[in-house]
């Protein structure tokens, strides 16, 4: 049995649905992305997702019933069907934004309710609701391997035939909280440009997105990308830090190649987690350098964060959905800000949007604080 992705939906700082996202990012050069860059990021150092200005707890509301709606509706999903979707939730923040809000006004007096709701059962329950599913919501925070970690899972579950449909949901949106820590961490970059293994790379810009990715027992599209394979490997080194050597992350990548029974060279594209920070500039570089070296063949490599921002637990689904929606219409993204590559870097990352056949075998990777490294390899190929 396999697991096919039938519909997505995503929202972000470029747009709300899909086809704008696509439409937009086609039209973006690396000139203009650092134009383009002043004006996102002209309130705060943050991609936020705009056209949602409502108090933090209606957003949170707002944006995740339009990602389920759009999800459902393009995986054709009916009614009776949603009742039998099992839901599958990855977050860092989940909705400390939200209780941040109600804190705020219980401090003023504005409100007699000081937190929304104490730990996360709260968010899926509303999704259960908003679908009437029949079956509890599983929620994954394993930091920014979280909805990847989510979607795997779910996959795993449909191939051994557990269940037969799935709705696996990315959602980050901003709080007071993860701005401050990142920030006391000094994390954070002061240049506003984000600078995927580069040299002068000054560190990470938080962002807002939020995804939803249906799926299913049996394609329903043609071009529709099927689970391969996955690895979950943990890193000890450090709670904050990857290791130096970047030899965990080569592990999750090369395990998730052997799960598959695949080399380098049967894949089109690898996308890298590539944060912007010193240490994952590095770690990530060797662990590349390493697979390549292994296999003795190389592939081309992207980043997205430069795109979306790092958007912490949803980075996963939220990088899939652009990433094969990119590819389905015919090419693979830029790494935009790379200019002067850092050190032994082995490769050169795509630096202009690139043409492709609309039928691809990709593997994308993920590396999150608490040392937990996540690969997986999708492919819409027959």
């Amino acid at each position: 049995m396999n697991a096919y992705i039938t519909g997505s939906s995503l929202v972000c700082n470029i747009a709300d649905n899909k086809q704008d996202i696509i439409s937009n990012l086609k039209n973006i050069s690396p000139k203009r992305y650092q134009e383009n860059l002043k004006e996102i990021l002209k309130e705060k150092t943050f991609y936020k997702i705009y056209n949602y200005n409502y108090s933090q707890n209606k957003r949170f509301h707002k944006i995740l019933e339009k990602i389920i709606s759009d999800a459902l509706k393009e995986a054709k999903i009916s009614k009776e069907e949603q009742e039998d979707l099992h839901i599958f939730f990855g977050s860092t923040s989940m909705e400390m934004g939200t209780n941040e809000e109600f804190k705020e006004n219980f401090d003023k007096d504005a409100s007699d309710l000081e937190f929304k709701s104490i730990g996360y059962g709260a968010i899926g329950q509303y999704i259960e609701k908003i679908l009437n599913s029949k079956h509890k919501a599983t929620l994954f925070s394993t930091a920014c391997t979280s909805s990847v970690n989510a979607l795997a899972y779910a996959a795993k579950m449909i191939e051994r035939k557990k269940i037969k449909k799935a709705i696996v949901i990315g959602f980050e949106l901003f709080n007071k909280s993860t701005f401050g820590g990142f920030s006391s961490l000094m994390l954070l970059s002061q240049s506003k440009i984000y600078r995927p293994f580069d040299k002068n790379s000054d560190g990470i810009i938080l962002g807002e997105g939020c995804s939803a990715v249906i799926l299913e027992n049996e394609k329903k599209e043609e071009d529709n990308f099927k689970y391969i394979s996955s690895s979950n490997i943990c890193d000890n080194y450090s709670e904050t830090t990857s290791d130096p050597t970047g030899t965990p992350i080569f592990e999750a990548m090369n395990s998730a190649l052997n799960a598959a029974n695949l080399q380098v060279k049967d894949l089109d594209c690898i996308k890298a987690h590539a944060t912007g920070s010193e240490n994952n500039n590095s770690s990530e570089a060797k662990a590349l350098a390493q697979l390549f070296d292994t296999y003795k063949e190389s592939t081309q490599v992207t980043a997205l964060k430069p795109i979306l921002g790092h958007t912490l637990g949803a980075c996963g689904t939220n990088e899939i959905v652009l990433m094969i929606e990119a590819i389905k219409n015919s090419f693979l993204p830029a790494t935009f800000g790379f200019e002067e590559p850092i050190e032994n870097l082995a490769f050169t990352p795509i630096l202009e949007n690139k043409t492709c056949e609309n039928k691809q075998t990709i593997l994308l990777n993920y590396v999150a604080f608490g040392g937990n490294n996540s690969s997986i390899i999708l492919s819409n190929k027959d």
